[in-house]
């Protein structure tokens, strides 16, 4: 199995403002996590995303350095993702460097964390350069907790005018695009290079339910692929939700998913399809 989504990152990398307010979110600290942890925690995939992360806008920065530095210790199956924040003047200059010398594969954006448009100029370079050199993107095109977080960049449905203007750039909407997910299986039903994720999910059961229930019937099953959004959620949890749905489907009285059809998304394989062998 592959997990597309983890993330690195101890509290250090985070502003308090951050953490106070993951703390009220959930009730309970926001969980962080070492590269020990981390690895561990990924004992049972055979390959995962390892993100990246920063926000000028937020005050907080998981290093480029740190996630390649890690991910050299079993580049096998650990894939790491920059993350560059367009309010930085030397934003693309930083990019190349982790794609040709710190061995990075793809990018980690986020219009809501960020702050900014996702069509915003400063971004049409990075895009084209992804595109250029074929380093997929995922994005975070959905709510999120920190109240300073603009929701006003946050709806999948402006994915759109990225993938029209990029069409050979490959993008993965995280966590279906929650709570839009009707408009991300939109997104992603039209455009063939864009996929999304099913990470953090399982945890709203009903929600989830009815989002995948609609990737079915619109016909986009094969565009979902796994991920748990470690340390957030953890392996075997996030399969255990997932492979739940297949019960409450089976238990409707109509049309529905099935085991099959979940067992082919927790495995779904597009290594390839994102430049990634």
């Amino acid at each position: 199995m592959i997990d597309y989504h983890t993330h690195l990152g101890e509290p250090k990398h985070y502003s308090p403002a951050y953490l106070a307010e993951g703390f009220k979110m959930r009730g309970k600290p926001v969980q962080r996590t070492t590269p020990d942890e981390h690895y561990e925690a990924m004992k049972n995939v055979d390959k995962c995303i390892v993100l990246a992360f920063r926000s000028r806008h937020l005050g907080f920065n998981v290093p480029n350095e740190y996630v390649a530095e890690y991910c050299q210790r079993d580049p096998q199956k650990l894939i790491g993702f920059a993350c560059v924040d367009p309010h930085d003047y030397n934003a693309l200059d930083e990019l190349k460097e982790c794609h040709q010398h710190l061995g990075m594969k793809g990018l980690k954006t986020s219009p809501i964390y960020q702050a900014y448009d996702p069509m915003d100029e400063r971004m049409l370079r990075i895009y084209r350069y992804c595109e250029d050199n074929g380093l997929p993107i995922l994005t975070h095109q959905g709510t999120t907790f920190p109240q300073r977080a603009p929701m006003k960049w946050a709806h999948p449905e402006q994915l759109e005018q990225v993938a029209l203007a990029y069409p050979e750039l490959r993008i993965i909407i995280a966590h279906l695009g929650h709570p839009w997910e009707a408009e991300t299986i939109s997104v992603i039903r039209k455009h063939p290079n864009v996929y999304a994720d099913v990470s953090a999910l399982y945890y709203r059961p009903w929600q989830l339910y009815n989002s995948l229930m609609l990737c079915k019937e619109y016909g986009v099953w094969k565009k979902l692929i796994f991920g748990t959004d470690y340390p957030i959620c953890n392996f075997e949890d996030s399969v255990k939700g997932l492979r739940k749905m297949t019960e409450y489907a089976q238990q409707m009285p109509f049309p529905g998913f099935t085991t099959e059809d979940m067992e082919a998304l927790l495995n779904n394989d597009i290594l390839a399809q994102l430049n990634l062998v």
